[in-house]
Order: structure tokens, then sequence, then C-alpha cells
């Protein structure tokens, strides 16, 4: 399976830092030049869903997740165009567990039909329905209802080729749209326990940008407006997401099938 980082060209710190880990693991990793918030031009703002943003109470979009909005965008296309049957895809700000080369290669062995195998999850918390024995240690199943964290994931070439022609605008960062099962139509799973994960960090675009978003919106919305839509959709929401979840369960969602029968 190839492994790609998305990384950007002057954030050498951080490129070598990832590198470092590969080593350590015995892993090959190619470096994706990340689009750079700092240079977009309007042909990428022109693909952020703004209005329906603001009508459900979320702020605008900060220019970091917009890049990497893009950016991962770019290396699922690479993907559709490659043919190859999935890619391992890391952000570089991610902390690379031991185990993860003997759960890459357990992923690798389709042990079960899947669109995304998030390598990591933030939320510990949230109840886990384990699905399929990956290794010794580890596990595949489902986050009830769902996870956000975009530091390692797995993709198919299918479930790729789906997201660039289902979701040609940006909504959502992606890291919340790509687990958005009852959105994206994606059989998403979770590595359990998790062998990638986040590291904290203070050189991040997407930070930087993020703040001033938030301050554009409460100084042209209002907090009380923002507050009551946000709170509006997010019962919506979820009420979708729940019912989705059981159609999830019983394997109905998803667009790659290893093991098609023969007709």
């Amino acid at each position: 399976m190839r492994l790609v980082v998305i990384n950007l060209a002057r954030a050498k710190a951080r490129r070598q830092r990832m590198q470092e880990q590969f080593d350590r693991l015995d892993l090959r990793a190619e470096f994706h030049n990340a689009v750079d918030a700092r240079s977009m031009g309007p042909e990428h703002y022109a693909r952020v869903d703004r209005e329906t943003r603001r009508r459900l109470g979320l702020w605008p979009q900060a220019d970091g997740s917009i890049a990497n909005w893009h950016s991962q965008r770019q290396v699922m296309r690479e993907l559709v165009e490659s043919g190859e049957d999935m890619l391992a895809v890391f952000e570089d700000d991610a902390v690379l567990n031991p185990q993860l080369p003997e759960v890459l290669t357990a992923i690798e062995q389709k042990p079960f039909d899947f669109d995304i195998v998030m390598l990591n999850r933030r939320s510990g918390w949230k109840p886990f329905i384990p699905h399929a024995r990956l290794t010794a240690g580890h596990c595949a199943g489902r986050v009830k209802y769902s996870d956000y964290g975009n530091e390692g994931y797995v993709i198919t070439r299918d479930a790729a080729r789906h997201f660039l022609l289902n979701t040609p605008r940006m909504m959502w960062e992606i890291d919340q749209v790509l687990p958005r099962f009852w959105e994206n139509g994606l059989n998403v799973f979770y590595v359990d326990p998790p062998v990638v994960f986040h590291r904290d960090a203070s050189d991040s675009q997407i930070e930087e940008s993020r703040g001033r978003s938030r301050r554009l919106q409460r100084s042209t919305d209002g907090t009380a407006y923002a507050l009551w839509r946000r709170a509006v959709s997010g019962v919506e929401r979820k009420f979708r997401r729940r019912t989705a979840f059981r159609r999830l369960l019983r394997g109905e969602v998803g667009v790659t099938h290893w093991n098609d029968p023969a007709p």
C-alpha cells in the first residue's frame, strides 16, 4: 500500500519529523505538497459553500481548512488516476504508533468491505462496536455514532472517486466530512486501539486562520443568531445520523466491495 503525507513545502520541520517516524517503523512514505493558504486564488474560494454554512449558524471556513480540503482532494484524484486499490493518507501533525505497519498490512489484505478506515480516534470515550480482527491487539469497528480527526486513514479508490463526484463543494472541514457516512454514503470504520494520534502544534496553518473566521462570524451575524441556527441544524443532524447508523451496521452503506459474488 502506498503511503502519502500531506505537507506544506515550507513546513520543513514537520516533514523532517514525519520522515523520522516512518524511518523508525521501516515504512516508505511520499510527501505531497499541500495547497498553501497564503497563496490561494479565487478558484479555491469558489468551491466553498459559504451560504449553507451561514444558514446553519456555522462560522466561515478558515483559509487553512480550505487549503487542506483542496490538498486532500488532490491526493484522492491521484489515487483514482493511479488505478491502485487503496491509499494511506497522513497529515504532517500525526504521531505514529509502532503497531502501524502490521495494522496497514492487515487492512491491505481486504478482510472486509470498507471505504475508509480511520487509523486515529479523537473521542476515545465514545462506544466502540468491534467488527473484524486486524491483528492480535487491534480490530476494526464502528464508533457510535462517528468521530473526527484526519491524522491518518486508508481510503479505497472507489471511495475516493465517489467522494470527488458527490462532494464538489466544501461545506465541512475534511476531517468532518469524511466520517459523515449519513451524508457522503461511505462505509467508515475505525481502528481500535488507534495507531495514529494527533500532535498538538502551534505551527498549524489551520489554527492560524480559524480564529479570524470565528471573529468574522460574530461581527456579521451575531452570536445569538449563530447559536440558534446551529442548535436547529444539530437536532436534524442527530436524527439523520442515528437513522443512517442502523443502515451502516447492517452493511447497507458503502461503495467498495472486494468480494462481490460471481454473476
